[in-house]
């Protein structure tokens, strides 16, 4: 008889049977961080801890985000049921609405079966209408736009997220810590760590620590002063604060602060925090499928016109041109 395991409050057997349910336009990296650290735990163990499953829309393959094909053997509607059931996703369509894998979703949870996501795969739980009160996270640059179109779901800034039976990962390289966290609670820490040796993962990360670099490393600033000013500016993308208020919170004049970014960051506060926010609107283009109106609202523009000009003299065309392009490369 299969040995019991528990996760939280699920119940695992051995072999744990799981099924990877590839959307088109999927992040290969976010598969292989999940599959790896699984195989790698079956060949140290000398025998089949987990077993898995790759599903798509139709038997026979699924297309990644960067063009990779990889078979599979099911597709939605006639696909078994799994121990632990996981959608990854990245590139979808706008208003994506595939009732048999939605169907597919909803009888897992009905049947009280573990369901997961990585990436962008969380916002097609939330479409389908199976996460409940579930703490979920979602990768950084479509997080807002979660929030936004389902105001009841709570939404965590977490690398992973385990609550009872839904487990949710950031997508790339957090796919391995929460798949290293599965194999830590079923199998043990001292499997969880030689799994993380193979790949020279290093610790595994805690669920808490934030999904995007901190402003010291990501742009290579030591300053206090001036590090307080871009966690501010971070914190405050919808909602654009004036810079002599920044510069208040720091306890320096506006020409003093000016004086911190020309000679750390060779621009001014304000180039700066246009910048900021052009970024993170050029992200949520290539990776969500928001309104163009609502990007611009996340990311601070007072109108779609003010974010269409910014935009277009800061990547050289227009957010809807940006989109086209896009879809014609994921879609």
């Amino acid at each position: 008889m299969a040995e019991v395991l528990r996760q939280g409050d699920t119940a695992f057997q051995t072999p744990l049977d799981i099924q990877f349910v590839l959307v088109d336009g999927f992040s290969m990296m976010a598969l292989t961080s999940a599959v790896e650290p699984l195989r790698a735990a079956n060949r140290l163990a000398g025998v089949d801890l987990f077993t898995w499953t790759l599903v798509s829309n139709h038997a026979g393959h699924a297309a990644s985000s960067s063009g990779i094909e990889v078979a599979t053997r099911f597709g939605f509607a006639d696909a078994p049921q799994a121990d632990l059931t996981v959608v990854v996703a990245s590139f979808f369509p706008e208003g994506y609405n595939n009732a048999a894998l939605f169907s597919r979703l909803r009888r897992l949870r009905s049947a009280g079966k573990t369901i997961g996501a990585v990436s962008n795969g969380t916002l097609i739980l939330a479409r389908a209408g199976v996460l409940g009160q579930h703490r979920v996270t979602v990768h950084w640059e479509n997080a807002r736009a979660l929030e936004l179109a389902f105001p009841h779901v709570n939404i965590s800034n977490e690398l992973y997220c385990r609550d009872r039976s839904i487990l949710t990962a950031a997508g790339g390289a957090a796919s391995m810590d929460l798949f290293l966290a599965l194999i830590a609670d079923v199998h043990g820490e001292a499997l969880a760590n030689d799994v993380a040796d193979q790949f020279l993962h290093g610790k595994i990360r805690s669920p808490s620590q934030m999904q995007r670099q901190d402003a010291q490393w990501r742009f290579r600033v030591n300053d206090p002063r001036l590090l307080k000013a871009l966690e501010l500016m971070q914190a405050h993308m919808a909602n654009p604060k004036p810079i002599p208020w920044l510069a208040a919170q720091i306890g320096l004049s506006e020409r003093q602060l000016a004086r911190l970014f020309r000679s750390d960051l060779h621009m001014t506060p304000s180039q700066f925090y246009l910048d900021l926010r052009l970024r993170a609107a050029h992200g949520m283009i290539i990776s969500s499928t928001e309104a163009l109106e609502v990007i611009a609202e996340i990311c601070g523009f007072s109108s779609l016109g003010h974010f269409s000009r910014s935009y277009k003299a800061q990547f050289g065309e227009n957010p809807s041109q940006a989109r086209r392009e896009t879809r014609g490369r994921y879609v």
